[in-house]
């Protein structure tokens, strides 16, 4: 029954922009966040809303499991990865005009696009938990994470460099830096029984945000600094919950704490709930 609701709910998806008029605009998403809405009845989309959460819009048709939308302002593409029932990753990519929805890869998870458009980053969900670079005109793939087992990664607005949150001997998750120039892998921090999970790089590459349970049982939003003056400098914004993301002058974090979605400042001041929603991710 699961399985025909979703190859019906794909059908009015199509038909639905096919006899769009206006189905070759390409969507609006410039300082927008993008977000996963769920159905009571379990199953996900992709939407998108104002960064006051204000004229939400869905742009995707139902899936079992929608987590971690980016999107490549190069080719005006929303990309993300969907657990499907049998716990199998898909990683999907939405066309710039919202019209096609393509699946890219299995067994997979989708990261991030790189700045030029050109690739993204994927993690593989076997027990190597390896990080790719994958090349889409070409349909190539290029390991790089060498022997790092990668949970989550985030290229770095300048090109330069791949944050990525690694598994380590203990078992916890430290944060690496990788050079995308021949340059290495870095390690920015050694945290034994500390997680340090999904991290996000600024607009300006001069600092990283993720989530960390440092303080306790409650996960909390930490900023570490990555840039030469900044000499991996943390900071604690004071900000309970996952999944940071910066607003395009990095003034703002939009995250996630439970099914809600809030919006503050880099200091952890006035945060404010602006929806519902999961893994929250804004648009540049």
């Amino acid at each position: 029954m699961n399985k025909l609701l979703k190859k019906l709910s794909l059908v009015a998806f199509a038909l639905l922009f096919a006899n769009s008029v206006n189905a070759a605009e390409n969507l609006n998403l410039s300082n927008k966040i993008l977000f996963v809405e769920k159905e009571k009845t379990g199953t996900t989309f992709l939407s998108v809303m104002d960064s006051d959460g204000a004229n939400k819009k869905r742009l995707t048709p139902s899936l079992f499991n929608i987590i971690l939308p980016k999107y490549n302002p190069q080719k005006g593409w929303v990309a993300f990865t969907n657990q499907t029932e049998n716990m199998v990753s898909e990683v999907y990519i939405l066309n710039e005009t919202g019209d096609k929805l393509q699946k890219i890869l299995t067994k997979a998870s989708f990261e991030d696009f790189s700045p030029d458009g050109k690739s993204f980053i994927y993690t593989t969900t076997d027990q190597n938990a390896a990080l790719y670079v994958y090349n889409i005109e070409k349909k190539e793939a290029t390991k790089i994470s060498q022997n790092l087992k990668v949970v989550s990664a985030n290229w770095s607005p300048d090109g330069e460099w791949i944050v990525a949150s690694a598994m380590t001997e203990d078992g916890s998750l430290d944060l690496y830096l990788i050079s995308c120039y021949a340059q290495g892998i870095i390690r920015a921090t050694e945290t034994p029984k500390v997680n340090e999970a999904f991290p996000m790089f600024s607009n300006d590459n001069l600092k990283v945000a993720f989530f960390t349970n440092r303080h306790g049982a409650k996960n909390e939003i930490e900023i570490l600094g990555v840039g030469v003056k900044n000499n991996l400098a943390l900071s604690r914004p004071m900000l309970v919950g996952t999944h940071p993301s910066f607003s395009p002058d990095d003034k703002y974090i939009v995250y996630q704490d439970g099914d809600n979605i809030f919006v503050s400042d880099i200091k952890g001041l006035e945060p404010k709930k602006i929806g519902t929603g999961r893994t929250p991710y804004w648009v540049k």
